[in-house]
């Protein structure tokens, strides 16, 4: 079954492929209709220490690291994305997760992208200003967590971390699907489940019909109903089918099949004449027996 059967079949088993064809359209528009503009805001800050005048005493350093913000920073990136900040400072409409990415049920990032030292705050969601509210709120509780968490450490006030926004909020809209793609994809898998169908639908409706019974051989009697009485034609035919079976040669011994070569090689003798073929409701003529001259 070649592409040219297939669609044969499509167009022989219409009232299968047309529903199923209206019913991709049907789904094309609904996802057409239910595609939104994905915006995401983004803002970027990281850890500064205030300089000091001359060399530190033993009093004025910091705990969670003198030379080197990373335990400020990790500290503060573990507070900002936990779940009770994630209730108090996120929002329903928005998530922390992009496109291609695994779902975690938070309402915005905060993490230290690849091949960069400085923090990023991200967030999801299909309000403008909603995605945009969700970040700012972000970086500014981000200075007073970092106070609090160096204040448990016992860090002098001269010596802290502090966030500096190195980028202020930004919002971009992310380009939806391309309506032509979805429309061609759906339509695709419609048109190949609706070819399914109609060959599955036509080969049931094939079994289905009455069969032709076929006879094996050319004057084989045809099998009638009660109270069918044949016809002269009919008579004939069978008789000639009966008269072929008889005059067929049969299967002899080897014995028997040399000596009847030897007779038929004599002189004198001679092979009867093949009988002429009979008509049709003729009786058939009686054999002759070999004669010697």
């Amino acid at each position: 079954m070649d592409a040219v059967d297939i669609l044969k079949i499509c167009f022989r088993r219409w009232f299968v492929m047309l529903p199923i064809l209206i019913g991709a359209a049907g789904v094309s528009y609904q996802l057409l209709q239910a595609q939104e503009t994905t915006y995401t805001a983004a803002a970027s800050y990281g850890l500064v220490q205030p300089r000091l005048s001359g060399t530190p005493g033993s009093g004025e350093r910091n705990p969670l690291g003198t030379d080197d913000s990373a335990l400020v920073g990790a500290a503060l990136e573990a507070q900002l994305n936990s779940r009770e900040t994630q209730q108090d400072l996120g929002s329903e409409g928005t998530r922390g997760w992009g496109p291609g990415e695994v779902e975690n049920g938070s309402s915005y990032s905060v993490k230290i992208p690849q091949f960069e030292t400085t923090y990023e705050v991200r967030a999801w969601g299909s309000d403008e200003e909603e995605v945009r509210d969700v970040v700012n709120r972000v970086v500014e509780a981000a200075s007073g967590f970092a106070d609090e968490l160096q204040t448990r450490a016992g860090a002098p006030e001269a010596v802290r971390y502090e966030p500096f926004v190195l980028a202020p909020t930004q919002v971009d809209a992310l380009p939806p699907t391309s309506g032509l793609k979805l429309v061609i994809a759906v339509m695709g898998v419609g048109t190949l489940v609706g070819a399914a169908w109609s060959i599955v639908a036509d080969r049931i409706l094939r079994r289905r019909r009455p069969g032709v019974s076929e006879t094996h051989g050319a004057h084989a009697d045809v099998p009638q109903p009660v109270g069918h009485e044949p016809t002269g034609q009919e008579q004939g035919r069978q008789e000639q089918g009966r008269q072929e079976s008889r005059t067929a040669p049969r299967p002899t011994k080897m014995g028997r099949t040399a000596k009847s070569d030897k007779a038929s090689s004599r002189p004198g003798r001679t092979a009867p004449a093949a009988a002429p073929p009979s008509k049709p409701g003729a009786r058939p003529e009686p054999r002759q027996s070999l004669t010697r001259r």
